[in-house]
């Protein structure tokens, strides 16, 4: 088997989780593991130490949200439907399908590894989702950095440039930040009323 196919069929896999997951935590762990498979995947592209530099922002972003979240009760997390975790299944399948349809008239404009930019779509496609499906602020944040880490992951075979790469780390701890912020007001909102 290809190790690009082992690497799309984890990220499609632990997208697929973070979408239908509703508890918060287990979402900020596949976030999290797909920001180690990330690196197992841009290590190939870029240099061990930019690949590094995403990875451990990748996971400076999660312990932020994390920390943000830490008391957050399990009963806080909405509870979905077995009719919406249907419905959500069958809108990731809808981006993965959408994922490998584009592949054949991409690959002429981009010089990416096929099954690479499919990942990348999917994880964008999964995080896309992700926001339209929830109005919490944490989910709304892991979504973006689903979102970000499928634009990351495809700009890595495009661009091998050091500048970038900060700029982008920079955006993901702004995200995490940004979440962190809005999550404890949320919640101290929510317990004043």
């Amino acid at each position: 088997m290809n190790l690009a196919w082992l690497h799309l069929i984890l990220f499609s896999l632990t997208a697929l989780f973070a979408l239908l997951e509703v508890d918060y935590r287990f979402r900020l762990l596949a976030i999290a593991v797909q920001y180690a498979i990330l690196f197992w995947v841009v290590s190939t592209s870029l240099s061990v130490g930019l690949a590094l530099v995403k990875v451990v922002v990748g996971w400076a972003a999660i312990i932020l949200l994390g920390a943000a979240i830490w008391n957050m009760a399990a009963g806080e997390a909405p509870q979905a439907s077995w009719s919406q975790q249907v419905f959500r299944l069958l809108s990731g399948g809808m981006v993965m399908g959408l994922a490998f349809s584009f592949q054949p008239s991409s690959a002429a404009w981009l010089p990416i590894e096929p099954l690479y930019l499919r990942a990348g779509i999917i994880l964008a496609g999964c995080g896309i989702l992700m926001n339209g499906f929830s109005r919490h602020p944490v989910t709304i944040i892991l979504g973006l950095l689903e979102v970000f880490s499928g634009f990351e992951l495809i700009y890595a075979f495009l661009v091998n440039s050091v500048l970038m790469t900060g700029l982008l780390a920079l955006v993901t701890l702004g995200l995490a930040a940004v979440g962190a912020y809005l999550a404890l007001s949320y919640r101290f909102g929510e317990s004043q009323q």
